[in-house]
């Protein structure tokens, strides 16, 4: 049984002070009714202030791809403070890191000839989103259902206008009040939708729709190459090249979201993985592993809008010393020996990804596996095994209720998941934390079983 005296006592504090939390969404993220305190973390471990010890697959919600207290990183970001400011930029101190930071950048990442930095992915969006403006003098983006984009009023998760005679824009309006729609917020702008056309994941003609008619209006499209903010939706044969020939057609810019897949999924990032080159891309997370930094990469000829002082992007932190040095160092620790640590961590994921489809079939519960390297996703409900998915219509049966439990149950046996069913491996996890991982979800399955999946609340 877990202690959590000390987590309890601290869990009234905090909410005295912090309401929502640090990251506050309407989904569940906790299982338990107090928070989780972590006293310390080494590469996938973590201890609570209770003494529990946990092996951990949350990664920050995408950052850490090498691990906690990764020796070499830590090592290399030591170095740095010791003899350095922890920021030295913002167009007034440089130093030579910048260069060695971009020259890889251009290096790994397909599209990118030119970089700009900023310190969030949500931030990197919305300079994305003014770069396509300013390049094409269009106004209008073209945003997918269900691919996160951050938090501000014009992204914040939407649908597409329900009324077929009209305008595509986004429907920001909550389809069925707060219960149902986990990113309606209190406080949007109300006419944040008309900055935003929405179109559905892997619909060819609504795509081609949308573009034929309204390109006059359209500055670019953000999109997911891989939707790992919805279970890890891949394209459809040819979807991505379509978005690609329409985008050339109609001088529309093509942004990538590499938030989660930039260096995570591949060195050059969900681009490089399904074979389609967009002209710019918002690239974070894993690029730090863990230090809040994050870029727009792109053509030299759109990202030349900010070179000219056509565009401003402004800010106190763009290329901060120590992020510039976090950077530096994830991606040489991630293409060393040919990126031989992609190898290393799909291994490990593999296990456990099969070992989990296994023990799922042993005790008759559905599931599927979504994957690509680095990352995975537990979709309970769905049966199949490790597959791909493409569309939310493949996701019907997808049971939440079980994957609270499934999360439940594996943080009682020392196994900590993020909310969701989202597994994300690093190059700290080991075969031992694998079969470790493994006997705890044996006992969880059990346990569901057991309970006729049902979630039991703590």
């Amino acid at each position: 049984m877990l202690k959590k005296d000390k987590s309890e006592a601290l869990t009234q504090k905090f909410n005295n002070y912090y309401p929502g939390g640090h990251s506050n969404l309407r989904i569940p993220m906790d299982v338990t009714n107090h928070r989780l305190f972590i006293e310390r973390s080494r590469g996938t471990h973590l201890v609570d202030v209770d003494g529990n010890e946990y092996i951990e697959y949350n990664g920050s919600m995408g950052p850490n791809i090498l691990g906690h207290a990764y020796p070499e990183y830590v090592e290399r970001l030591k170095d740095f403070m010791d003899n350095n400011g922890t920021a030295i930029g913002s167009n007034l101190l440089f130093s030579p890191l910048d260069i060695e930071v971009a020259e890889k950048l251009c290096k790994f990442v397909p599209c990118v000839e030119e970089v700009k930095f900023t310190t969030s992915g949500s931030e990197a969006v919305q300079m994305a989103f003014r770069i396509m403006r300013a390049y094409t003098g269009k106004t209008t983006i073209v945003r997918v259902e269900g691919h996160y984009a951050g938090w501000p009023d014009n992204v914040l998760g939407g649908r597409r206008n329900p009324d077929p005679n009209s305008k595509p824009y986004a429907d920001f309006s909550c389809a069925g009040g707060p219960g149902v729609d986990p990113f309606y917020t209190e406080g949007r702008i109300p006419w944040a939708g008309k900055e935003i056309f929405m179109i559905t994941w892997n619909d060819f003609e609504q795509l081609e729709e949308t573009f034929d008619k309204y390109h006059e209006e359209i500055a670019g499209i953000h999109l997911e190459g891989i939707v790992w903010n919805h279970d890890g939706l891949y394209p459809k044969s040819g979807y991505l090249e379509k978005v690609r020939e329409l985008c050339n057609k109609y001088n529309i810019v093509m942004c990538m979201d590499e938030i989660i897949t930039g260096f995570r999924v591949n060195i050059g990032g969900a681009q490089t993985v399904v074979g389609v080159t967009p002209d710019i891309c918002t690239m974070g997370k894993a690029m730090a592993n863990g230090i809040p930094v994050a870029c727009v990469g792109g053509k030299k000829k759109v990202m030349d809008t900010i070179r000219d002082g056509r565009v401003l992007c402004p800010g106190t932190f763009p290329g901060f010393g120590l992020g510039q040095c976090a950077v530096n160092a994830t991606l040489d620790i991630l293409s060393r020996d040919n990126c031989a640590v992609y190898g290393q961590v799909f291994k490990v994921q593999e296990r456990i990804m099969d070992g989990l489809a296994e023990i799922a079939n042993r005790y008759d519960i559905p599931l599927t596996l979504t994957e690509s390297n680095g990352v995975f996703s537990t979709v309970f409900g769905v049966p199949g095994g490790r597959r791909r998915l493409y569309t939310k219509e493949d996701l019907k049966g997808f049971d939440k209720k079980i994957v609270e439990a499934f999360q439940k149950y594996m943080q009682e046996n020392g196994i900590f998941l993020m909310f969701g069913g989202r597994w994300y491996v690093n190059a700290s996890h080991t075969m031992e934390d694998a079969e470790k991982t493994l006997e705890a979800a044996d006992k969880s399955m059990k346990a569901i079983k057991k309970n006729n999946l049902r979630f039991i609340s703590v």
